[in-house]
């Protein structure tokens, strides 16, 4: 252990999700892919909101199913849905299924503190389904987002300028 402190340098760079090799949204000469967002706590709302608005992504937002769902059927296009499990009027899983109805190959990615439980509770098709447990780190969402996005549709790869 002594060893690998030593041969640390405080010079390098240091790579995280943030900066992988993976472009974000907005480095790729596209439109913006749109994220729905739903959650009853407005503070994480918010977060997960500014965290996709930084990497390039159009967010939209709702407190609820109920709002999700209208915004669901007002935007034509919505490249991921990423909502909360557990919300007081109809749960995420009962949101998924509606919303599927509108958006079917929409990726979803719930985010619970409460895995166990939505395992359990889970009797839908898997594709492009994924989970992230509460408490997350930042990176942790973009890098769930990129991998649906990218599953769902692959991002194009960009073209390098050259003067031959």
């Amino acid at each position: 252990m002594k060893h690998m402190q030593n041969s640390l340098r405080t010079d390098e760079p240091v790579y995280s999700l943030a900066t992988s090799e993976s472009p974000s949204a907005a480095e790729v000469c596209e439109p913006p892919k749109t994220v729905l967002v739903v959650d009853d706590d407005p503070m994480v709302r918010e977060l997960e909101t500014q965290v996709l608005h930084v990497q390039g992504y159009k967010v939209v937002a709702a407190e609820g199913a109920a709002e999700a769902l209208r915004l669901a059927g007002e935007t034509a296009t919505i490249h991921l849905l990423i909502t909360d499990l557990l919300m007081p009027e109809i749960d995420g899983i009962e949101l998924t299924r509606r919303f599927r109805a509108l958006h079917p190959t929409t990726p979803v990615l719930m985010v619970s503190g409460s895995l166990p439980l939505l395992h359990a509770r889970t009797h839908m098709d898997m594709d492009g389904f994924a989970f992230l447990a509460k408490p997350f780190h930042f990176s942790e969402l973009i890098h769930k987002v990129r991998v649906l996005l990218d599953t769902a549709a692959p991002l194009p790869i960009r073209k390098q300028w050259c003067c031959d």
